[in-house]
């Protein structure tokens, strides 16, 4: 079975500008997953580790940040099942949003493949009209030919794994890495959500 991905679902420039600044997800997603308290202290802790990546002065830290956050994120799907036990729960497999899936590859990448390795960014910033750099981190090793080598990584079109690649590569120059797992983790969230009528 190959999933099929749309990359219409990936955030734009104006989905970045509109997130909250504040670590952590929005108080009407924290309000609609209430009733799923495990799940929602997932998502809360990757949102959290994914945040710290950038604030960090060493690229070591950095990378133990972003590998925490992606175990977290995929911890997402797990809780659900012990939050509402045995029936349906929704699964990353079944979103066509290219960010969960890659998200959750580069996860399974760092536990039998090799670990994420990053390399200092500057970002530029734009806050109250005044233009400024940030300091971030970029994945620097993340390559098509890992993804697709995972068990998981039949269940994809190589060249969708290439966009998939090529799209958090550019973005991640422009986001942050952390950025990019924050806003994945956002829209599992909301997913979630959409699955259980919340």
């Amino acid at each position: 079975m190959t999933y099929t991905l749309d990359f219409s679902t990936l955030p734009d420039d104006s989905e970045f500008e509109r997130r909250s600044i504040l670590i952590g997800p929005p108080n009407e997603l924290r309000l609609r997953l209430s009733s799923l308290p495990q799940t929602l202290e997932r998502v809360e802790s990757a949102i959290m580790f994914a945040a710290q990546a950038s604030k960090q002065s060493e690229p070591w830290r950095a990378a133990a940040y972003l590998r925490a956050a992606l175990a977290e994120f995929c911890s997402v799907e797990e809780m659900q099942k012990l939050d509402r036990g045995s029936g349906s729960h929704f699964a990353i497999a079944s979103s066509a949003n290219p960010l969960l899936h890659l998200l959750e590859l580069m996860r399974h990448m760092n536990i039998h493949v090799k670990s994420v390795q990053v390399k200092p960014q500057k970002i530029g910033v734009v806050f109250k009209g005044v233009e400024d750099d940030m300091d971030s981190y970029v994945v620097s090793n993340l390559e098509v030919r890992d993804l697709a080598s995972l068990r998981n990584g039949k269940h994809y079109d190589i060249s969708d794994l290439d966009s998939c690649v090529t799209w958090f590569n550019a973005r991640q120059t422009e986001w942050g890495a952390g950025d990019l797992i924050c806003m994945g983790t956002t829209i599992l969230a909301m997913q979630i959500c959409t699955h259980f009528g919340l």
